[in-house]
């Protein structure tokens, strides 16, 4: 997936990934629609990772795409159709921060396509049409491995190679995943903390530094964990949010402007001193 010759990339050739449907009659279920998301690398037809799921969210892609990354490392461009998995701001700051070009082909043009599309044709002639009926999800990621490992073997017609040989003569050239890929692929939302140094979050609060009061900042988090959310200001990280403690909040020491007090009024005995329900003095002649 990641293997690209200087000949490879002055010719621009993209990894391809797609997605396609199928009903398939899963043990102890109906008869359910399962998707199949699949990657193939343009250069030696090798398919880092493909895997049916339940649905066609963006999630499932991520987690399908995620998979090939550790298995076969990062290519330099990834080319998608306009599937609304593609199309989500997650994915697009993914690639952008791990240096992949993300690209999309232009609707009613199939023919970029073509490598993958055939890829999944072959898929539904040769496997899917010999399965019996009854397999749970997991039995049916399990023979699409299988058959996957025996479609790397023989040669392909197009390279006159078969496609492990033609990644493993290339591994020199191969993009190291990082060990913290999952961060690469969080949300990001901008917030303003507020005077209490409280950020609202997913129907949550947390606590943030004293200096961001006041401020908009960016949140780095995934929804399925509340716990980790990064908050960046200007580019710099300030680390992990905690959840609000009220009690420990309450006694923070926040830079509220001082404002002066006005003076007591100074009151004089002569003012002060009884004279008889008069309410003015007469003057002494």
């Amino acid at each position: 997936m990641s293997i690209r010759t200087e000949g490879d990339l002055k010719r621009n050739c993209p990894t391809i990934s797609g997605s396609r449907t199928a009903s398939m009659a899963l043990r102890e279920e109906k008869t359910r629609k399962t998707c199949l998301f699949a990657f193939i690398d343009d250069m030696s037809r090798l398919i880092p990772h493909g895997e049916f799921y339940l649905n066609e969210r963006i999630d499932s892609y991520i987690d399908a795409l995620t998979k090939a990354l550790r298995k076969r490392g990062l290519p330099r461009k990834l080319y998608v159709d306009n599937g609304p998995a593609f199309l989500t701001q997650v994915l697009r700051h993914a690639m952008a921060s791990l240096g992949i070009a993300l690209i999309h082909s232009k609707p009613c043009q199939p023919e970029g396509r073509g490598k993958i599309e055939r890829f999944f044709k072959s898929v539904r002639m040769q496997l899917l049409s010999a399965l019996p009926d009854g397999l749970s999800l997991q039995d049916l990621n399990n023979k699409l491995k299988e058959w996957i490992d025996e479609y790397h073997l023989p040669e392909h017609g197009s390279t006159k190679d078969t496609p492990l040989s033609r990644y493993a003569k290339h591994l020199h050239l191969i993009r190291e995943t990082p060990k913290d890929l999952m961060d690469h692929f969080r949300k990001r939302v901008t917030r303003k903390a507020d005077k209490d140094r409280t950020i609202s979050l997913e129907g949550r609060l947390y606590e943030a530094p004293v200096e961001m009061i006041g401020k908009t900042v960016t949140l780095l988090y995934h929804e399925s964990d509340s716990s980790r959310v990064e908050l960046l200001f200007n580019g710099t990280s300030y680390g992990m949010l905690v959840p609000l403690n009220v009690h420990i909040n309450a006694k923070i020491k926040r830079a509220y402007q001082a404002v002066d007090s006005i003076p007591e009024r100074e009151y004089t005995e002569e003012i002060h001193r009884y004279r008889g329900g008069q309410v003015f003095e007469k003057e002494e002649p």
